[in-house]
């Protein structure tokens, strides 16, 4: 097996619900990135502490149905006027509608402490401004919302439960809003959202829209109405050591960083009902109208196991419209999930998805594709502008057990554009690598074992091997050259007796020339 450079060495162990790696450490250490980032401090708040009880708060074991709503928000009132400090959600449980933040308040869950939301729909009303599936909308109150805000924190060692069994059931009773069509019309005009009179948009858990200076950290969140952590417009924000249990809830995306920067993101674990971690920027029009990139963001020791509903370890999109730059995912463990790392976009979206770095990840079990990047995500037929995908760098990867191990699909008029796959091992695949429309694609140290054919190319041009082994379990040739335009293919020292040619092409179609030759 491949051994790969900074590799955790603990991932052997792994098993369901185990995190793979060590508890989060206090310090947090020095962001380090292929690109300029900023090094991210927790937030400071004055050492003062409010508890929920000195205003009213009662537990459930002293009054099952006593709505904590209005304690809670005295609390925050009271710390806020004071000039900030911690508001202490003790140990116990504790029943409250959506809570509310402000600026310079730390919302601290103490350990033995549960937070539990109301079933009520009515008592997430009045409708607040969010972003729903990357377009804006008027809607329920997410469950913890802090709206335009500086130096706030969600932090301890407690549980928030949303209780979102109710929300799932009205999402299946009326299905996804259309939100590709609310896109089309500004916001005062969309039909979408309850202020609109629509019904089964379930808000999201916790937002954070348009902050700065954010701290996430310690908490432990279960059954989401939907999305979990929801970084929206936000600047300078760090979540650490966040539990995520959501496998029950549609689209229950563990952590979404939607048009925000200088981002950091570590020793998080994900059990999701979709995406672990999901870097987006805003859909179709609504999003290119906006323009606001997510960049700038790192991403690091985290797992994600049992991840469903066709979703990915660390996933791009499929709302891309106002670009994604500047983004380094490293050290990770992806345990049965539907993918691993997934770029996902289509027309519409148009703008550029570029600069993306992801290094030193385990992959096992995987459903579907461990590295797959779709540009037909919603299917053939949609119409507008094109989105590109390019300079993305994936290397010191290892896969055991996969359906197909890489697929990469660019469109016809915008095909995927230098792409670098470095020290990449794969054994027990299905099917090999399937690569279609990409220019510049760069394979070092790439070993794969497959049952059928390990690798075919189609629509590819100046595609270079060096070190590439192909293994398969057909009795042929590993490596198909497919259809379409083919053209400046440096395979180097990979055997030519092992590459089958597809009907009209021709053998000068690859050459033994150095790779340099192209740059």
């Amino acid at each position: 097996m491949m051994v790969l450079s900074g590799m955790l060495p603990v991932f052997a162990s792994v098993v369901h619900g185990e995190r793979p790696f060590a508890d989060a450490p206090w310090e947090i250490a020095p962001i380090t990135a292929p690109f300029p980032m900023p090094q991210l401090e927790r937030p400071v708040f004055p050492d003062r502490v409010f508890d929920i009880r000195d205003y009213g708060a009662k537990t459930r074991s002293e009054d099952a149905d006593f709505l904590n709503t209005g304690a809670i928000h005295r609390a925050i009132e009271a710390a806020h006027a004071a000039g900030g400090g911690r508001v202490l959600i003790p140990e116990g449980g504790w029943l409250t509608g959506p809570v509310h933040m402000m600026s310079n308040i730390d919302l601290h869950v103490a350990e033995g402490a549960t937070l539990y939301f109301s079933e009520n729909r009515e008592d997430y009303l009045p409708v607040v401004i969010q972003r729903h599936e990357g377009v804006e909308a008027l809607n329920y109150s997410p469950l913890i919302y802090a709206y335009k805000l500086e130096n706030v924190a969600l932090t301890g060692k407690g549980r928030l439960d949303a209780q979102g069994a109710q929300w799932w059931a009205w999402y299946r009773e009326y299905g996804p809003p259309p939100r590709a069509v609310a896109s089309k019309v500004p916001l005062s005009r969309r039909d979408f959202g309850k202020g609109s009179g629509m019904e089964g948009m379930r808000p999201n858990f916790v937002v954070f829209w348009e902050c700065r200076d954010v701290l996430v950290e310690g908490v432990t969140l279960d059954d989401s109405p939907m999305w979990n952590v929801h970084l929206i417009y936000t600047e300078n924000a760090i979540v650490r050591d966040v539990t995520v249990n959501s496998l029950m809830a549609p689209n229950g995306d563990g952590l979404v960083v939607d048009s925000s920067k200088n981002i950091l993101i570590e020793y998080n674990h994900f059990e999701t009902g979709d995406d672990a971690v999901v870097i987006k920027s805003g859909l179709n029009e609504d999003g290119l109208a906006i323009n606001i990139p997510t960049e700038n963001v790192v991403v690091r020791n985290f797992s994600a196991t049992d991840v469903r509903t066709g979703s990915g370890g660390v996933v791009f999109g499929s709302e891309t419209s106002g670009g994604i730059r500047n983004i380094y995912v490293h050290d990770a463990f992806f345990d049965g999930s539907d993918r691993g790392v997934r770029f996902k976009t289509e027309r519409g979206r148009g703008n550029v998805t570029e600069n993306i770095h992801v290094r030193n990840i385990k992959m096992r079990n995987i459903t579907f594709e461990a590295i797959n990047f779709n540009t037909y995500y919603s299917g053939p037929g949609r119409v507008g502008p094109s989105p590109l995908i390019r300079d993305i760098f994936i290397s010191d990867i290892e896969i055991d057990g996969v359906p197909t191990a890489i697929a990469l699909i660019g469109l016809p008029e915008k095909w995927l554009e230098n792409v670098v796959l470095e020290n990449i091992s794969i054994k027990n695949a299905r099917h090999g690598a399937r690569l279609n429309r990409v220019k510049n694609l760069r394979m070092t140290n790439v070993d794969i074992q497959s049952e059928e054919q390990a690798m075919v190319l189609s629509n590819a041009y100046e595609i270079v091997f060096d070190n590439v082994t192909l293994r398969d379990n057909t009795g042929g040739k590993p490596l198909r050259l497919d259809r379409g335009y083919l053209g400046a293919l440096i395979f180097g020292d990979f055997p030519h007796d092992q590459i089958e040619l597809g009907e009209g092409i021709p053998e000068t179609v690859v050459t033994d020339g150095p790779r340099e030759q192209l740059w």
